[in-house]
């Protein structure tokens, strides 16, 4: 069974995110039952939950609220078949996906290289095919919006499965930063 380490972003950016979410959903003709948007940083498969559970809250126990950076370009992943965004990898997103991939591996967790194909992302809407006209022009799709910045709040283990009450499977808050 696999289990996703996913970033996920307070009420605020959910809201101002939702309209550039439909819009790009429609656009590419994507699944309107998607998940929420989430930054999807590690994939482990067969994990010990209690193990999983005490080595993440060490991990992210000093982190606090932090803001990560949209591009205005949209990313096809053919092999999950899902539509992204891709958003800027530096700071602190970039450090702590590097902390909580370096430390599981640590521990002997079997972590699948989930940033390989691609660059960190947001993963906004499950594709169910992927047309061909989209393959031809794949490396010059971009969007625009004012959006810049997503704040995320909570990292959470993500179980997938059809019953949404499933999914989550612990939760993960980040500190509250008073300047944020």
């Amino acid at each position: 069974m696999k289990y996703y380490l996913v970033a996920l972003f307070d009420e605020d950016s959910y809201k101002n995110f939702i309209p550039i979410q439909k819009k790009l959903s429609k656009r590419f003709r994507a699944n309107r039952n998607s998940p929420v948007p989430y930054i999807p940083l590690e994939v482990v498969e067969n994990p010990n939950i209690e193990k999983l559970d005490e080595v993440l809250n060490k991990i992210i126990k000093p982190y606090k609220l932090f803001k990560v950076e949209l591009t205005n370009e949209i990313l096809i992943s053919e092999a999950r078949k899902t539509l992204n965004v891709k958003i800027s990898d530096i700071g602190y997103i970039k450090r702590l996906n590097r902390l909580i991939s370096d430390t599981l591996k640590l521990y002997n967790f079997n972590v699948l290289d989930l940033n390989s194909e691609s660059s960190m992302h947001l993963s906004i809407a499950n594709l169910n095919f992927i047309p061909k006209d989209i393959k031809k022009s794949y490396n010059d799709i971009t969007y625009k919006s004012d959006l810049e910045t997503l704040k995320v709040d909570r990292i959470e283990i993500w179980k997938i499965s059809n019953n949404k009450k499933e999914t989550v499977i612990k939760s993960y808050p980040l500190k509250r930063n008073l300047y944020i």
